[in-house]
């Protein structure tokens, strides 16, 4: 039997000042990223809106994944997503050097240093390979990943490793 629709979620965007917290966040883990590779925060441009548009964007996947799969959004896949946006829409720019991707570099060690996380907690140390990285850069770079190859890539990655 069919749901009634007062059973599903109805959005309801987020302020103005909450998706401006959340934008400002991505921009603190970026500022990590750019201090761990040594790029000039000076260097690098970013476009607002398009962070506005990556927040926006992943906070409606988590109101499908309670409709649609009854659950929460775990941590792993809201990364996944911010990355898969962050592919799509290129908010950064690194005006000093043009040729560098940085949204791939960023998306991949937002990525990264996600599953280093999880692997942490549960007392577990994760390595990855320099070819792995050039594999995956590839494949953020020239690929067209959906957002649900990247949820699945993290979740195996993270899965097979140990448990939460």
């Amino acid at each position: 039997m069919a749901k009634p629709l007062s059973y599903y979620c109805e959005y309801e965007p987020l302020s103005h000042d909450e998706v401006s917290e959340r934008a400002d966040g991505l921009l603190r883990i970026f500022d990590c990223y750019t201090e761990h590779v040594g790029i000039s925060g000076h260097d690098i441009v970013y476009s607002k809106g398009d962070l506005s548009e990556i927040v926006e964007r992943v906070d409606k996947r988590k109101v499908y994944f309670r409709v649609f799969y009854g659950k929460e959004m775990s941590e792993r896949n809201e990364v996944s997503l911010y990355c898969f946006w962050i592919l799509k829409l290129s908010p950064f720019f690194d005006v000093s050097n043009p040729d560098i991707r940085v949204n791939v570099n960023f998306a991949i060690y937002f990525l990264l240093k996600l599953i280093q996380y999880i692997s942490m907690k549960s007392g577990e140390k994760i390595t990855f390979t320099h070819e792995y990285v050039v594999s995956l850069k590839y494949a953020f770079a020239f690929r067209d990943i959906s957002k649900e190859a990247i949820m699945a890539m993290v979740e195996t990655i993270s899965g097979t490793l140990f448990i939460e």
